[in-house]
């Protein structure tokens, strides 16, 4: 009786771990390729007309890389949080927009992007994202307002640090975003959609957009091929007030930075340029 009990608890024991493992296993694939950096390119504001300065942040025992484009100090700034697959050069183009709008800017690579040093992993990135925005408030202590941008896979870092932000943003703007890791990892192929169960709710945008307090401007295309309209939609429909949502028409979900242009960035910028949020279109 007695080693047929311990080969009962032993099963049991079996029985329960499996779920911690396959959650492990997902979680680690999750990260292993959806965080993934591009390389840094020899574009810079500079390449589209606009002046530059580049920029580090001290993590302990590394630096994580930056690129700042500054109009002047009283002129509003976007610090932009940018995707997987990116680094700091993918937005030298979208900067020289804003810096011809009279708009700052300020864009890094989380640690493991990039030139960045450091390891690719959600715990680390949680920390980069609330040290950078200090930074810039540093850098831009004057500015008529700081606007957090957050483009696809970073909006998942922003919604879920902003509340913890020093000093508060003065509005927060997402763009090309997605409802929850576990739905963006199906989405993007990551882990097939049978597996989803077990991934930790991680970067759940539907559910921690409550805790956002500051206005809300949504931005979407309805052909991103990556992420269906509906994500954003149910973002907006669990976010506070003020808010508003911009749907765009013709655009690809890498398009933002692969070709800015006026049309795809207006509602972003005039957000940031008045600090008044654009008419909701549908």
């Amino acid at each position: 009786m007695g080693v047929k009990r311990s080969l009962l608890v032993v099963g049991a024991l079996v029985l329960a771990a499996a779920p911690f493992a396959a959650r492990r296993v997902a979680y680690g694939m999750v990260e292993r390729n959806g965080l993934l950096s591009g390389p840094v390119g020899p574009e810079t504001p500079a390449t589209f007309g606009a002046p530059f300065t580049r920029i580090v942040i001290p993590r302990g025992a590394y630096k994580l890389q930056g690129v700042i484009s500054k109009v002047s100090d009283r002129a509003p700034v976007v610090v932009i949080f940018h995707g997987s697959a990116e680094s700091v050069s993918y937005w030298a183009d979208v900067q020289a927009l804003f810096y011809r709008n009279r708009i700052s800017s300020y864009v890094f690579d989380y640690s493991g992007f990039g030139n960045s040093g450091g390891e690719r992993s959600a715990v680390v990135i949680a920390e980069d994202v609330r040290q950078a925005w200090r930074d810039a408030a540093i850098r831009f202590p004057n500015a008529e307002r700081r606007i957090a941008l957050a483009y696809s896979l970073g909006s998942g870092f922003v919604v879920s640090e902003l509340p913890s932000f020093v000093p508060e943003p003065q509005g927060l703007a997402l763009v090309a975003s997605y409802s929850s890791a576990r739905e963006a990892a199906v989405n993007f192929g990551t882990i097939p959609a049978w597996a989803a169960p077990v991934l930790p709710d991680l970067w759940n945008n539907v559910d921690n957009i409550a805790a956002v307090q500051v206005p809300l401007l949504l931005v979407h295309s309805d052909t991103d091929q990556l992420f269906p309209l509906a994500m954003p939609r149910r973002i907006f429909a669990a976010a506070n007030s003020p808010k508003a949502f911009i749907r765009l028409h013709g655009y690809q979900h890498a398009d933002g930075h692969l070709k800015p242009d006026g049309s795809y960035w207006a509602g972003v910028m005039a957000f940031a340029e008045t600090g008044r949020l654009p008419q909701s279109s549908f």
